[in-house]
């Protein structure tokens, strides 16, 4: 039976039942801290700054004058780039194992930088083992007067990898 003249009983919450709650949370906040200190690499700052350099130095040749001064040495013909480049540029992809079926070297076209610079146009095609591409591809980049490449494809087949490459070779 029910009386309808007793009260409904209430609940009242003591600070004594409030303390396992309180701990929990305290507990949760220590335990995101942790994990959050240790999600944040210890290099983080190191690799910032080195990344922040690298940026102010991509910004200063980006608003480089476009002048022969601001190539490397020995990345800039002097005159008309010579006969046997092409030849020598054969010669030293062919030297890392790769076969060149295709090797063009288009005429001179003036570039719209202050000082008189020319672009010859390079386009490559070979195809060999990965090894030989990898050791082509480091020859060419030490290969005087530098080839700029504009692109690099590499395809690769079951028993090969196809090299398609293009560039621009810069002379006064």
């Amino acid at each position: 039976m029910i009386s309808l003249t007793s009260k409904p009983k209430r609940h009242t919450t003591s600070l004594s039942d409030l303390w396992p709650a309180g701990l929990a949370a305290a507990g949760m906040l220590v335990v995101s801290a942790g994990l959050y200190a240790l999600s944040v690499p210890s290099e983080t700052e190191g690799k910032l700054a080195a990344m922040e350099a690298q940026l102010k130095s991509l910004q200063a040749s980006a608003r480089a004058p476009g002048d022969v001064q601001a190539f490397p040495a020995g990345s800039v013909c002097g005159g008309k780039l010579f006969a046997g480049y092409k030849d020598q540029l054969g010669l030293a992809l062919g030297g890392s194992g790769l076969e060149v079926t295709a090797l063009d070297i288009a005429p001179p076209q003036a570039t719209d930088t202050r000082s008189p610079l020319q672009a010859y146009a390079v386009s490559i095609k070979a195809s060999g083992q990965y090894e030989a591409m990898v050791n082509g591809l480091n020859g060419l980049s030490k290969f005087r007067p530098t080839l700029f490449l504009d692109s690099v494809s590499v395809r690769n087949k079951t028993d090969a990898v196809e090299l398609d490459l293009k560039g621009r070779v810069f002379c006064r």
